[in-house]
């Protein structure tokens, strides 16, 4: 495996979580400065050198999260404060309050409001501009008994929160917000950009209700198209859970490959290949600001751009090497993403599929798999789940306290489901101006979603379809991870003897 950017990928995670245990590290900058400076002065020994580059990407990962860290320490005033904040993401329906997530209209904060639920509150939407009065803490740090029923020890609430970038959050009473026209000039383009996708996403979402798409169809369909998971019923998540569907309902790198498989067809010219790619690499890009870019889809567009310009150039597509480089990227943007599930699940399973998947698929011969096209696809399926579910079991295991046994069974309905689904809600999207063709293809799809919601359900039902009560402690996750690249290593080397003697 050559691969000479995972080391520094690596080095770089390990400076992140070295600096997060630190209180402070005001000396990392010189520090930096002159370890690089050594580093640069040992070109003679290049053994010495590639040494001093691992340092220095250690270093950088510390002084990345510190500087991070600083800049969401925001000391707010003790008495109450007026703001003038834009909705950024859809409203949170809760018991009482309504959740509602924001960017100050000035200085680029990000807040979480907990408004009082009423009629009015229940109307806000992304994009609407408000001006709210209210003592903004910092975020609070959940204890065992403050942490809601299902939630496990190991979910830190404050952490998730620093590496989604909110700086405070209030509760505010019925009597102390009201609507208000807020200027969007003191936001950046990105933002700005970011929140206009975010409008047309809504707009989407309330044309699927128009459409008759509707009940759990819809928050499944939702979900699986557009990123937006507050309409899921907690009974589905939960089926979904138990049988390993549940990246079915995040977006990530397989919603992404078959919204590129159909880009592909639409404007694959081979005759201007370049030309193509780019116009494929900018819908991946604009579909990734309609679902919010969340962790796991940022990395499969960051990859799925690397991927287009590696194939320009006719260079190997899918490698170690490509993975570490969108962690460094991602990871120089924002450091606390290393503490969010979505980004370790991602990483973790496309790692594993690059890994262990091509050993798994070796085991029957390529000539018999090239005679038969069917059993090359059901054992292509099967590899790769197995490979994915090798990667991110343990952390699945840490997180959530659970294993399924399901899930290959799962994926085989699941996936070519989903392909279905996506494949339809364009056609859906292609055909909006034809009434007849909406409401045939919205039919078609409230009949896949709650075919494949049923399905499920009749899986979960199956004896030991999962291990429920595992508890794992950080060490032994990390043993575990141990554990499975030690026996990579061992299998590899065998498989690579093997077929050198072959």
């Amino acid at each position: 495996m050559h691969a000479p950017l995972f080391p520094l990928a690596v080095c770089l995670m390990l400076g992140v979580a070295v600096a997060d245990r630190l209180p402070d590290w005001t000396t990392g900058l010189a520090v930096l400065v002159v370890c690089a400076a050594c580093t640069v002065l040992l070109s003679r020994w290049p053994r010495c050198q590639t040494i001093g580059l691992w340092i220095c990407s250690l270093l950088i990962g510390m002084t990345l999260t510190s500087r991070h860290r600083q800049q969401l320490e925001v000391e707010w005033p003790k008495e109450q404060v007026v703001q003038e904040v834009v909705v950024i993401e859809e409203p949170i329906l809760k018991e009482r309050w309504v959740t509602v997530n924001v960017l100050t209209a000035t200085g680029h904060r990000k807040l979480r409001l907990h408004l009082q639920k009423d009629e009015d509150s229940k109307r806000i939407t992304v994009g609407d501009g408000l001006v709210v009065s209210a003592y903004i803490n910092k975020v609070r740090v959940w204890t065992r008994d403050s942490v809601q029923k299902g939630e496990r020890d190991h979910f830190d609430y404050r952490r998730y929160m620093q590496c989604h970038g909110y700086m405070g959050e209030a509760f505010v009473w019925h009597d102390y917000w009201h609507w208000h026209q807020v200027s969007k000039k003191g936001l950046s383009l990105i933002e700005r950009c970011r929140l206009r996708f975010l409008c047309w996403r809504h707009q989407l979402l309330e044309r699927y209700h128009l459409w008759g798409i509707s009940g759990d169809a819809y928050g499944v369909l939702a979900a699986m198209t557009l990123g937006e998971k507050t309409s899921i019923d907690q009974e589905i998540r939960k089926t979904y859970r138990e049988v390993g569907a549940s990246h079915i309902l995040a977006l990530s790198g397989l919603h992404l490959m078959i919204i590129y498989g159909v880009i592909t067809l639409l404007v694959s010219w081979r005759r201007i290949h370049m030309l193509s790619q780019v116009l494929i690499v900018l819908a991946i890009w604009a579909f990734a600001l309609l679902t919010g870019l969340s962790p796991s889809i940022v990395r499969a567009s960051t990859m799925i751009t690397v991927y287009a310009l590696l194939a320009l150039g006719h260079r190997e597509k899918m490698s170690v090497n490509t993975l570490a480089f969108v962690a460094v990227v991602m990871l120089a943007v924002n450091p606390l993403a290393l503490y969010d599930f979505g980004f370790q699940l991602s990483f973790t399973a496309v790692l594993a599929i690059v890994l262990i998947n091509p050993l798994l698929f070796g085991l029957i011969p390529p000539h018999i798999l090239m005679h038969h096209r069917v059993l090359k696809a059901i054992w292509g399926l099967a590899t790769v789940s197995i490979s994915a579910q090798i990667g991110t079991a343990p952390l699945v295991a840490y997180y959530f306290g659970y294993f399924s046994s399901v899930f290959l069974l799962t994926n085989y309905i699941v996936i070519p489901l989903t392909t279905l689904i996506l494949y339809l809600t364009t056609m859906l999207l292609v055909v909006s101006w034809w009434p007849w063709g909406v409401a045939l293809m919205a039919t078609c799809l409230s009949l896949l979603v709650r075919t494949m919601n049923q399905l499920l359900a009749w899986i979960a039902t199956l004896p030991y379809s999962s291990i429920d009560g595992i508890s794992l402690s950080t060490l032994q996750v990390f043993l575990l991870y141990v554990f499975i690249g030690s026996t990579y290593v061992a299998v590899s080397l065998k498989y690579r003897e093997f077929r050198q003697n072959a």
